[in-house]
């Protein structure tokens, strides 16, 4: 598959060969390189190494930020940007890296998210499932809560007591 970016650099490297610039052999190594299919191991093992060399990078505590420079970031940059470039490039995420314990919790991450987007808004103040206006009823029951416009929230939990 190519990219915006290689067809950009084989562009280049073919008007830095037909101008004289370049040798057939460099230019040649230059396609093979751009052509290569890097494995989704190598990618990963590349990166797991990357993310061990993030651990010993000095980091403000206060701000969360890099204090030195890490690869193509510079001091001031934030852990979470960091862990997300890692994130949308490791084939098992963040959170592989993360625990370090050999867990593919991709799936496990994918359900969570999907089940964080049906919580909705809640007015239901006594609710058990009430979170700071937010219902986690998906969260705990893996389904959408049931409202309804006669009725409300179906499956609303009335909680006994002082709140």
């Amino acid at each position: 598959m190519t990219t915006a970016l290689k067809s950009k650099a084989f562009d280049i490297a073919y008007s830095l060969y037909n101008g004289d610039a370049l040798s057939s052999t460099d230019y040649e190594a230059i396609r093979d390189g751009l052509e290569e299919i890097e494995t989704i191991r190598d990618r990963d093992e590349a990166l797991e190494k990357m993310w061990k060399q993030l651990s010993d990078t000095p980091m403000d505590p206060k701000t969360e930020c890099i204090e030195e420079q890490f690869f193509g970031w510079g001091p001031g940059v934030s852990r979470e940007e960091i862990w997300h470039w890692f994130d949308r490039r490791h084939s098992k995420g963040i959170g592989y890296l993360l625990y370090g314990d050999g867990i593919d919790r991709t799936d496990q991450l994918a359900k969570l998210v999907y089940l964080k987007q049906l919580c909705i808004e809640c007015e239901s103040q006594t609710c058990q499932y009430n979170h700071g206006g937010e219902c986690r009823f998906a969260l705990v029951h893996e389904r959408k809560a049931r409202i309804t416009d006669d009725d409300g929230c179906i499956d609303y939990d009335y909680q006994e007591g002082d709140l």
